[in-house]
């Protein structure tokens, strides 16, 4: 893995914005522009708040309506990206090398630009409503929702990123536009672009568009981290075909080397076809068509579920199923052998590798590190790291981390 390190060059510039330059071998350019804001940052009566303002930076600027932008972004003709997240917002193009220039220009516009004309809002407002109604709709991610609702009290993990119908209808232009100037400030700002080209002609193409954007004062609020309740409710909802289960669980305070033993070890649980949860759930009592896990180490984050689906006459079999297994990976009845655990690295170097491969997954790679205070080439020292985690250091992680899950079960109301 040593050898795959990308040539790269980091620049703080004069109005604070961090970019990240990476020079390869490639055709493509691939823009990230990501903001030090998320849902995390929002008060209770502003749940959605950042998500609505990222939707609303394709809707107009001084310079460009939303038709321009949509127009605009197409001739790139590449593919383009938004997304927010509990921690940040990003805005992503990737493209033709040549449509570099272009692709920054357009998108120091949208971030630099923009003016949340009023029909626009109100055009907007319904589209995220829709995406809330979808969300609900949606069995397993409404699922999501309900244990995340009862798994915590206070912490913004309860809430969902899109907010709720009531915020979503209460945003006014003022308020949505005054966030926005106090937020999106180019101290608060990382762009990582990879492509061909240069570090020194990347750099001097961002500050060319980017250099009138003026610096600002962080204001962002303090973040309640909160562990996961330990309680097992029921819910019910009208009209749905399958009954699902979730497992949640919270893992704060770990070290990095005991993180990645998760990451390995939540591999052998629920993230293959020859998994542990596969084989007993699917396999052996043909109860789900859908089973897996899934860890999150995001800072201030730090989340382990487990979904998996059933009839209502085997789901409580299926919990069973699920506690049986997590109980004989803590009492050391599943081994994990020399082999087992050198295939599990396997898979986490193969998807670091095919990272470093893609431009688009690079620059996502390194904003996402650089937005949590990591080092952008860490993968490389925890490559060396995954190296020496044996079958002890999965053990030790399963007996830290699965204990007092919030639990949840949706079945069909009829």
């Amino acid at each position: 893995m040593e050898k795959q390190f990308f040539n790269s060059k980091e620049y703080k510039l004069e109005n604070g914005i961090q970019l990240i330059a990476i020079k390869k071998d490639t055709h493509i350019a691939s823009i990230h522009v990501g903001m030090k804001v998320g849902a995390m940052y929002e008060n209770v009566n502003e749940k959605g708040l950042f998500h609505f303002i990222e939707h609303m930076l394709f809707k107009g600027t001084h310079k460009r309506d939303n038709h321009r932008i949509n127009q605009d972004i197409e001739e790139r003709a590449g593919s383009y990206d938004a997304y927010t997240d509990y921690t940040s917002t990003v805005f992503s193009i990737t493209a033709l090398s040549e449509e570099l220039e272009a692709s920054i220009e357009l998108l120091s516009d949208m971030m630099m630009n923009a003016t949340f004309p009023e029909e626009e809002i109100e055009k907007e407002r319904k589209v995220i409503l829709a995406e809330l109604k979808s969300d609900i709709d949606d069995v397993e991610q409404y699922s999501f929702l309900k244990i995340n609702e009862m798994a915590f009290e206070k912490s913004p993990l309860r809430y969902d990123v899109l907010g709720n119908a009531k915020t979503i209808k209460s945003f006014t232009k003022k308020q949505l536009k005054d966030a926005y100037e106090k937020n999106y400030i180019p101290n608060e700002c990382i762009i990582s672009v990879v492509s061909p080209f240069d570090h020194e002609l990347v750099k001097e193409i961002i500050e060319r568009y980017f250099k009138y954007w003026g610096k600002g004062e962080a204001h962002r609020n303090s973040i309640l981290i909160e562990k996961n309740k330990n309680v097992e409710k029921i819910s019910y909802k009208k009209n749905i075909e399958q009954n699902t289960l979730l497992f949640l669980y919270t893992f704060y305070g770990l070290t990095r080397k005991e993180e990645l033993a998760l990451e390995v070890l939540n591999h052998k649980l629920g993230q293959s076809a020859n998994s542990i949860l596969f084989r007993a759930l699917r396999e052996e009592k043909g109860f789900s068509y859908d089973v897996y896990s899934e860890v999150d180490v995001t800072e201030n984050v730090k989340t382990l579920y487990i979904y998996t689906t059933a009839e209502e006459e085997e789901i409580w079999e299926a919990k069973e199923v699920i506690e049986t297994c997590i109980r004989k990976i803590k009492n050391r009845e599943i081994d994990f052998d020399e082999k087992n655990i050198t295939h599990m690295k396997k898979v986490v170097k193969t998807a670091v590798a095919s990272m470093l491969e893609d431009s688009e997954g690079l620059g996502d790679y390194v904003l996402q590190q650089k937005m949590m205070n990591r080092k952008i080439d860490a993968f490389a020292d925890e490559m060396k790291k995954l190296d020496y985690i044996q079958a002890a250091d999965i053990y030790n992680v399963a007996e830290k981390v699965f204990c007092a899950p919030t639990i949840h079960i949706l079945l069909n109301k009829n």
